[in-house]
């Protein structure tokens, strides 16, 4: 080629691209998704929608219309909140529907232990990794509870009966692999005990409590639900798997961790935005509650409910990827997830 005709091509390159580039621009504007963009500067300005991934009437269900509701009454968000359950598959329905509404910034999610265990558990696709963490802000603590004429005195009897045999007490409570499981696994465990021989029977709704006072458990698990039986005397409390005492009507009752049982069994709740949430909502949202946190209608709600602040924004994504290689490796030990 001469050097004529070289220089011609590179004009013309030139030329094609000079042109080129405002429709290659212009193109990829138009296929930029609407997530990607910026809130609007009077956002919210239409109903936040809050997804409960369980049915009403439940810890989840009582966490998100109490945050709705103080988030409204106390003036930090002014526009209003439209409640929608979507029970089922252990939150997973409610997980699959927040999914669908990628970068939808007029959607939360109330979430829960779900977000690691449903997935580890039963195999369902979506987890806390397809969505946007925003904030986690409160702590529940297991119990571990016998009834009133109990010969069980101590977490120590309950020990060294499944040191002799490790199926010889019954425990009670929620879904196997769930946190009432785990709490009694890793006291099995701490203790030296192989937890996977331990024997536990799981109950729905209610009918844990039933099978504790009526003798069909020796040993049950509950959580804050426990408040009434207790204090009302029909239940015993052996031990809370907290870092620290409780307070309120709890302050007494003394923590596994204190009697020589390093078992912490956290069970929090947290907000949840869809995948591709805009930063500029997550930062909203998570001022929002930021601002809840401190006001003394919710300080009131953490006292009334036995619940423990727990308020994290920033650091939570870390503390989710920790958490869930922590589950997966407690529910390998038990045989109730392949390695």
């Amino acid at each position: 080629m001469s050097q004529q005709n070289g220089e011609k091509s590179v004009r013309n390159r030139l030329r094609t691209n000079f042109w080129l580039a405002p429709v290659l621009a212009a193109a990829s504007l138009l296929h930029t998704p609407l997530y990607a963009q910026d809130v609007p500067k009077d956002y919210p300005n239409r109903p936040i929608e809050w997804i409960i991934p369980a049915a009403p009437g439940g810890g989840i269900d009582l966490f998100g219309r109490t945050v709705t509701r103080v988030l409204s009454e106390q003036g930090i968000v002014t526009q209003s909140f439209q409640i929608t359950n979507k029970p089922g598959a252990g939150g997973a329905i409610g997980m699959a529907e927040m999914v669908q509404r990628k970068g939808d910034i007029n959607t939360l999610l109330g979430v829960a232990l779900h977000v690691h265990l449903t997935p580890l558990l039963q195999g369902t696709p979506h987890s806390y990794k397809d969505m946007t963490p925003i904030a986690k802000l409160f702590a529940e603590y297991a119990m571990m509870v016998v009834r009133k004429d109990s010969p069980i005195k101590s977490l120590d009897d309950v020990v060294e009966a499944i040191k002799k045999d490790p199926g010889s007490i019954k425990f009670g409570g929620s879904t196997i692999g769930n946190t009432d499981h785990l709490t009694a696994a890793n006291l099995a465990k701490v203790s030296g005990v192989d937890p996977r021989k331990i024997t536990f029977v799981p109950y729905t709704g209610g009918e844990s409590n039933a099978a504790i006072l009526g003798g069909h458990v020796d040993v049950g698990m509950g959580g804050p639900d426990l408040i009434d039986l207790v204090t009302g005397g029909e239940m015993r409390v052996l031990g809370v798997a907290s870092p620290e005492r409780l307070s309120g009507p709890f302050a007494e009752l003394p923590t596994f961790k204190e009697q020589g049982y390093e078992v912490v069994t956290e069970t929090w709740r947290g907000v949840f935005g869809p995948p591709a949430m805009p930063a500029a909502g997550v930062k909203y949202w998570q001022d929002a509650l930021g601002k809840m946190v401190k006001t003394d209608a919710w300080r009131t709600e953490l006292t009334k409910n036995q619940w423990v602040d727990r308020f994290e924004t920033e650091s939570f994504p870390a503390t989710l990827d920790r958490e869930h290689e922590e589950f997966r490796k407690s529910l390998i030990e038990l045989g109730l997830v392949a390695k």
